[in-house]
């Protein structure tokens, strides 16, 4: 009876280590992040702040320094 006591903890202690080990692959191997799309600054001809150039009008105006 002790023995199969002691046989059953340790397939539920092996079954146990193999799900770790299993949660730790898949883990790393995670598909890579895409890098994030920079976009290009632009100065405000009035304020100077610095934003994102399609942000801009066509007169080269943030949306404060445009109204």
């Amino acid at each position: 009876m002790n023995l199969l006591r002691l046989l059953l903890i340790a397939a539920a202690g092996w079954l146990i280590w193999r799900l770790i080990h299993q949660v730790r692959a898949q883990l790393g191997q995670r598909p890579p992040q895409e890098p994030e799309a920079f976009q290009k600054m632009a100065r405000c001809a009035r304020c100077g702040t610095y934003l994102p150039a399609n942000s801009l009008n066509s007169q080269g105006q943030c949306g404060r320094c445009s109204e």
